[in-house]
């Protein structure tokens, strides 16, 4: 099949979308697919091959500054032509996600659609005072675009759920992003190279330590990581807490945590390349988040492929991913976060059964697993009339 990803999301923005579109490209590109990557043009993009882009702009919101749109025009519609795709999969409902829906009508080519974004947890980005109408619009007009598409792909329970709210009627299928499990398995780290990375960030090897991946942004919860940990601390005080990404919330969360004079115990990475990301996990003793504003959960997988547990707030997108004692712990109450830290610091046991737990659990979350998913999909609305 020739295959066109829509997305406004694509490296060098990294984002869970970007990852799962990249993924699908690799994946797909193996099982003997041509596949085209449709995004947004940006002036620090390398050029790539099959990756086709469209001139947009930066969008003025303060958070969302590495996002580009642009305006779909015929030209750009027509110019699509030459790539004679056999199915358009669109990432978005925007700039990339309406070229897509155009070129499909213009050539009459079947629609999939894969919805990654509650949008209404973000609308605060675009104005504090027009929230509520914002999320009014985000709601009818997600639905509307899905409600195009021929097929409907959700990545967790969470998703679909949300959506069905929202009045989606249609069928949506559900399919978690998958990650390359291996990557992330200690053995694939040669020796001392972990030991190295602990000490260029100041960690000792017997430290317990904490570790959020993800953007540093207020929908993630961040602000409510640094006050559990703080009192993670009372308990434990040579207990280090781990964030790395970056974000546009991310001097609020120094001030915090200067306000509560925990400086030497929490360091912030800053970006890191996806490359060297699974590095990371391997310093932790355990994975920790407060976010329940997550679509797609690919940091969970990854911590557990890992072999690094959760201990994390519940959703319903951990669904089957966490299993309570077994390769981590959900928690409801922001209260109870302490405890279970607390227990699982003070009980060697539990922490080397549950390490044990975690890699196997994880299996079902593969790249190649999640990309014959989507290619079944593919395959069945190319043949039904």
């Amino acid at each position: 099949m020739r295959i066109g990803l829509f997305t406004d999301a694509y490296y060098p923005i990294i984002s869970g979308v970007s990852i799962s579109v990249d993924i699908l490209v690799k994946e797909l590109t193996k099982l003997g697919h041509e596949v085209h990557v449709i995004t947004n043009d940006h002036e620090h993009a390398q050029k790539e091959p099959n990756v086709y882009r469209v001139k947009g702009f930066r969008l003025p919101m303060k958070g969302l500054e590495e996002y580009r749109i642009g305006k779909v025009t015929r030209k750009k519609v027509k110019e699509l032509d030459k790539l004679n795709l056999d199915v358009i999969h669109c990432h978005t409902e925007f700039t990339m996600g309406r070229l897509g829906r155009r070129a499909a009508r213009r050539n009459d080519i079947p629609v999939v659609h894969t919805y990654h974004t509650m949008y209404e947890d973000y609308v605060h980005f675009v104005s504090k005072w027009l929230t509520k109408p914002l999320r009014l619009i985000s709601k009818w007009y997600s639905k509307s675009f899905a409600n195009q598409a021929d097929k409907v792909i959700f990545p967790t329970v969470k998703v679909k759920r949300t959506f069905d709210r929202y009045g989606f009627n249609k069928e949506g299928l559900v399919i978690p992003t998958g990650i390359y499990v291996n990557q992330f398995h200690p053995s694939t780290f040669p020796n001392g190279s972990i030991d190295a990375l602990r000490s260029s960030l100041g960690l000792k090897k017997d430290q317990f330590v904490m570790l959020f991946l993800g953007r540093l942004s207020r929908e993630k919860s961040v602000d409510v990581l640094i006050d559990g940990f703080f009192d993670v601390l009372q308990k434990h005080p040579d207990a280090r807490l781990v964030l790395v990404g970056d974000g546009p919330d991310r001097t609020q969360f120094q001030d915090r945590i200067k306000k509560y004079g925990i400086e030497d115990h929490v360091i912030f990475t800053g970006m890191v390349p996806p490359d060297q990301v699974p590095r990371y996990y391997q310093l932790a003793d355990v994975f920790v988040n407060f976010s329940t504003t997550e679509t797609q959960g690919l940091t969970y997988y990854e911590a557990l492929a890992s072999g690094v547990p959760l201990i994390v707030k519940y959703d319903d997108n951990l669904e089957d991913v966490v299993i309570n004692g077994k390769n981590g712990y959900t928690f409801t109450e922001d209260s109870d976060f302490v405890g279970l830290v607390s227990d699982y610091i003070n009980h060697s046991s539990v922490q080397e059964k549950m390490k044990a737990n975690t890699i196997e659990s994880v299996q079902k979350y593969s790249a190649l697993s999640y990309a014959k998913q989507v290619e079944e999909i593919y395959l069945d609305v190319i043949k039904t009339p």
